[in-house]
């Protein structure tokens, strides 16, 4: 994955995917340790300075750690990280749910309207390796990922700070007994038809279309959610 020069400024996101594809394809493991800054920036076709921002973000949403000395190493569950923002050890998946239903569908109409090109790609890039997923865990991956460029395709700050809370929450969740019982291959499938139909809805900027589409995917998240309770 090597991208041209003329692309730093408008891929603010590269080494966030780049880790993405080493951890789906076994090549960098939870606990591993990250390439340089000046390896990374020679892979992405960027500066270091944009490198060393784009860590900067990746640390604060307790993706990675950072030792002097040593280097820097992905965390062992995507969470902890002294910098992090803290979630609360009794979070709830269904205030998640319930927080995210209240908000994240009125997001699609920012989306609709100041999403660039850039942005539909890397949506489109989301939604393909979604589908293409081979397990329930590989999905929800993808899952948080897709969720994450249309934060990301709204150029607010605010939203994007929001959502960093909202997955770090995700991620203090994820591999816990209970986030897990709704990821079947079944359910996962349904999202995933879902998520293309507020993709298609994006791609045409109709806000009414995707907030609707959205809507509907965080209801079908909850009665998921709630199935699998006891």
């Amino acid at each position: 994955m090597t991208l041209a020069p003329g692309d730093r400024e408008a891929d603010p996101n590269a080494v966030a995917r780049y880790l993405d594809d080493q951890l789906l394809s076994g090549e960098l493991k939870p606990g591993g340790r990250v390439p340089t800054e000046r390896a990374l920036a020679g892979l992405l076709g960027c500066s270091r300075h944009d490198v060393r921002r784009q860590l900067d973000v990746l640390e604060r949403q307790g993706r990675i750690t950072r030792e002097v000395g040593r280097g820097t190493f992905l965390t062992e569950d995507g969470t902890a990280s002294p910098d992090a923002v803290k979630t609360p050890v009794q979070l709830s998946p269904l205030d998640l749910i319930d927080a995210r239903a209240a908000w994240e569908p009125n997001l699609m109409t920012l989306v609709a309207v100041a999403a660039t090109a850039e942005d539909f790609a890397e949506i489109r890039r989301c939604l393909e390796r979604g589908e293409a997923a081979q397990s329930p865990a590989e999905f929800m991956m993808w899952d948080m990922a897709f969720h994450r460029a249309l934060a990301l395709a709204t150029h607010n700050t605010v939203v994007v700070a929001l959502h960093e809370m909202v997955e770090a929450g995700r991620r203090h969740l994820a591999g816990s007994a209970l986030d897990n019982r709704p990821y079947t291959e079944e359910n996962s499938t349904v999202c995933q038809r879902e998520h293309r139909e507020i993709a298609d809805a994006i791609f045409d900027r109709d806000a009414h279309r995707s907030q609707a589409a959205m809507r509907n995917h965080l209801r079908t998240v909850r009665r998921q959610l709630l199935s699998g309770l006891p």
